[in-house]
């Protein structure tokens, strides 16, 4: 990371279409939140993920403080979002931390613009709609239904019919495309995830050498639920040496390999 960084402490401002907020100094970890939330998801973690560390917050587009935007609103386009606030921040690659729907980009980033993740947690990501429980598919869309039928008298509520539309609909990630994603990556899951188990093992298995973690007696929310597990988790894996982290296997909440 160059001294020449900006930096946006909080509350942060605009870099481009997104806006950011960023604390500390040294390499750079991007955070990226779920559907509906903002960079506040990982408050909790930030005590213990910004030692040593940049931590750059961003708001996806239609979420938090960013702006809509023009054109579709989907994984892959929110993906291209963060590459190029990189690009405006200087900074040609970055550590990646992403939480849901911030995973699914977190992934996507990693296939589309594979220069700019040097090492990848997913956290709860899923590669399309049916990864997630069947009950939570179809509550999902059925909410997509009935916000999008209420947006038609109530356009305020476009936008949210758009982010139910993103679990509903999005991703469309192939499992033979995370073969081209070649950075140490952490795939984490709570133990009561809502993403299905044998979703989870199928994005393990199509990244090369990529590690699984599953944090005992947690749901899907684990930066709000488990903050200090997973920040232990993410900050040993980010702490091992780049050339020492494809070793593939699986992890334990404590963090040793079995």
């Amino acid at each position: 990371m160059s001294e020449d960084t900006p930096r946006f402490p909080a509350p942060g401002g605009p870099v481009g279409p997104l806006w950011v907020v960023t604390r500390g100094s040294g390499p750079p970890l991007v955070l990226l939140h779920g559907n509906g939330e903002d960079h506040h998801v990982f408050d909790k973690m930030v005590p213990a993920l910004g030692v040593g560390r940049m931590l750059i917050g961003i708001d996806s587009r239609a979420h938090g403080r960013s702006p809509r935007g023009d054109g579709p609103l989907r994984i892959a386009t929110m993906a291209d979002d963060v590459a190029h606030v990189l690009d405006l921040l200087g900074l040609p690659a970055a550590d990646l931390l992403g939480f849901s729907d911030g995973g699914n980009i977190g992934l996507e980033l990693a296939i589309r613009h594979p220069a700019r993740v040097r090492r990848l947690v997913v956290v709860g990501a899923n590669l399309f709609p049916e990864g997630t429980s069947a009950w939570t598919l179809t509550g999902v869309r059925v909410m997509h239904r009935v916000v999008a039928a209420l947006a038609r008298v109530v356009p305020p509520l476009l936008v949210v019919a758009e982010r139910f539309a993103l679990m509903a609909h999005d991703p469309e990630i192939e499992p033979d495309d995370l073969s081209r994603v070649r950075v140490p990556t952490l795939v984490v899951t709570g133990e009561r995830d809502l993403v299905r188990p044998e979703h989870t093992r199928l994005i393990v298995e199509s990244i090369p050498g990529a590690r699984a973690a599953v944090v005992p007696r947690a749901g899907h929310m684990l930066p709000t639920q488990a903050p200090q597990r997973l920040s232990a988790l993410v900050a040993g894996f980010l702490a091992e040496p780049l050339p020492g982290a494809l070793f593939g296997g699986t992890l334990e909440d404590n963090g040793t390999k079995t």
